[in-house]
């Protein structure tokens, strides 16, 4: 079945023979998300691996990550990092044990893997001033809001909702 929410068509998978279809067989043809706003502005115009469109720019970016960011030596290269910041995530646990303090394990493996993070892809410890956890937060509810421009694109000139221009910006500015 297939319907059009405004200029989108839309195909509806109520099975799991066509979802199998769609999935497998024709994998290819649907394997590109549908453009939005909140894709476009942030990610470069759709330029980021997890939006842009299947063909040969994203089997290029993907190829790239392979080779230089997710390749065995690149791994090694930072588990000096990684033994340093859950080391000292084990530390703070034994402090906090040994004054009888209550520690919130969760709070405090998601600051250990912010950390990780900052130091591999900046090559720095994280700002305290910024909370990656949020910020994660805050761009997937920004992509994944129901923006009627994104269905209508005449609605894009005039931003009704306020997605593209304000919501976004103030993330970026929040982000740098």
């Amino acid at each position: 079945m297939s319907l059009r929410l405004g200029y989108v068509p839309t195909i509806v998978v109520s099975s799991p023979q066509a979802a199998e279809l769609f999935l497998k067989t024709h994998d290819a043809v649907f394997a590109s998300r549908p453009k939005s706003q909140a894709s476009l502005y942030m990610t470069y115009g759709t330029k980021g691996i997890a939006f842009t469109e299947y063909g040969p720019y994203w089997r290029n970016v993907k190829r790239l990550c392979k080779s230089h960011v997710l390749n065995s030596s690149t791994i090694e290269y930072f588990e000096p990092f990684r033994r340093e910041e859950v080391g000292l995530f084990v530390d703070s646990i034994k402090k906090a044990a040994a004054a009888h303090e209550v520690v919130d394990i969760s709070k405090m493996a998601g600051n250990v893997i912010q950390s990780m993070a900052c130091r591999m892809l900046f090559g720095e410890n994280k700002d305290d001033e910024i909370d990656m956890k949020s910020l994660v937060k805050e761009a997937l509810l920004l992509s994944g809001a129901f923006n009627i421009a994104d269905y209508v694109p005449f609605f894009g000139a005039f931003d009704p909702q306020d997605h593209s221009n304000l919501s976004i910006q103030i993330f970026w500015l929040r982000l740098l």
